[in-house]
């Protein structure tokens, strides 16, 4: 018996005021979620706890079991793992945006035009940026997103972003975030670091990297060890995969169209127990705040899930979003996001759509990231029962 994890990043929404008070997911015709929602239990689902806004990263620890608060010490070694980068004791890790800047190192677009090529050359120098005392690691990831790794004596994970997070301010000065030597030496650095990147970078259009989410190498639990079944993760984005691999989950590339990544995913299952699967389109389609298409995302990802009706007869699928993403906000919110958990001995309910205001009515009733595994392992008789 298998176990199928499908993350639909950023899917759920709250009502959106040009589509009449629904949310994406209640106006798109998404036929087999709502089978899905027919044959499984269904409920609503708290990524950490009500209220809390939550990044992918730390949804995803939380949806593997991990507890974030403990694990958790920012988004930068995630990503890193996730670009084939491996952090030593010591090192500090962040996560970059390329992003253009005017002279007064106002941004003017966090994302450089989510430039996609060109970036290879833009690493190469800025890995030629020497700093007295650190190594300076940069790699490239997706799109306008990067890496850099801080690799020397007394560094420091607790200091602040350089991203000021929104276009029309500033570039941010690096802060110590708290009193220690050395998160105020980090700190100089890393500011330094930035004077430098604009420096090698001026006449480009992603003349700057935004800083954000610095921390330390993270110790996880082996995903194996913790549940004694086998796991694989299929994903597109960097943070996703590295956590998984952290987690010493196997990481395979993922196929683009979503019709071959479900195959994809139904074959890594004849190789392992477990297997979580992200797509992350929806999320992005928030961001841009743009209804139609995040609609059009979520009926093109409907439309690659027939194959999943059959494997959920004798195999259990959990559909989820991470997280809420506003297509009025423009980012992640603290409400809950709809769930489904299908599979031979499943209790079903009486819902019979799939969104955020339906599920809400369902068997699960409201849960936490962190309630799923033990769901997911109890069906698959693969726990151990408390007591005698």
């Amino acid at each position: 018996m298998k176990a199928l994890m499908l993350v639909c990043d950023g899917m759920a929404d709250r009502p959106v005021r040009e589509l009449k008070g629904r949310t994406p997911l209640e106006v798109a015709k998404k036929r087999n979620m709502d089978a899905l929602a027919r044959r499984g239990i269904t409920g609503i689902l708290d990524p950490i706890a009500p209220g809390v806004r939550v990044g992918s990263d730390t949804t995803h620890l939380a949806l593997l079991g991990y507890d974030p608060y403990e694990v958790y010490t920012g988004r930068g070694p995630f990503e890193a793992a996730g670009v084939g980068l491996k952090l030593r004791q010591g090192d500090i890790a962040f996560r970059c945006n390329f992003a253009t800047v005017d002279e007064n190192w106002v941004v003017l677009d966090r994302r450089a035009g989510r430039i996609s090529r060109g970036t290879d050359e833009l690493a190469r120098a800025i890995n030629r940026i020497k700093i007295p005392g650190v190594e300076i690691i940069f790699k490239e990831s997706v799109s306008h997103r990067g890496v850099l790794i801080l690799r020397g004596k007394k560094l420091s994970h607790k200091v602040s972003d350089s991203d000021p997070h929104v276009t029309g301010e500033k570039v941010r000065k690096v802060r110590a975030l708290d009193a220690s030597p050395e998160a105020r030496k980090t700190a100089s650095i890393v500011n330094a670091f930035s004077e430098k990147v604009h420096k090698v970078l001026r006449g480009q259009p992603a003349n700057m990297l935004l800083l954000r989410g610095c921390g330390a190498s993270p110790r996880l639990q082996p995903f194996k060890e913790k549940y004694g079944i086998s796991g694989a993760c299929i994903a597109t984005t960097g943070i996703i995969k590295g956590i998984a691999r952290l987690a010493g989950m196997e990481v395979i590339e993922a196929k683009q169209d979503y019709s071959a990544r479900i195959k994809q995913g139904l074959g890594t299952l004849n190789r392992y127990d477990f297997l979580l699967m992200n797509i992350k389109e929806p999320d992005e389609a928030s961001h841009d705040h743009d209804a139609k298409k995040k609609i059009q995302l979520i009926e093109e990802i409907d439309k690659a899930l027939k194959p999943l009706l059959e494997f959920s007869k004798k195999n259990y699928l959990l559909l989820l979003s991470d997280h809420t993403t506003s297509l009025a906000y423009g980012d992640h919110t603290g409400d809950s996001v709809p769930v489904v958990l299908c599979g031979p001995e499943a209790r079903t309910d009486y819902v019979k759509k799939f969104d955020e205001r339906s599920t809400a009515k369902g068997g699960l009733g409201r849960i936490k990231g962190q309630d799923l595994m033990p769901l997911l392992l109890d069906l698959m008789n693969r726990s151990e029962k408390f007591g005698a």
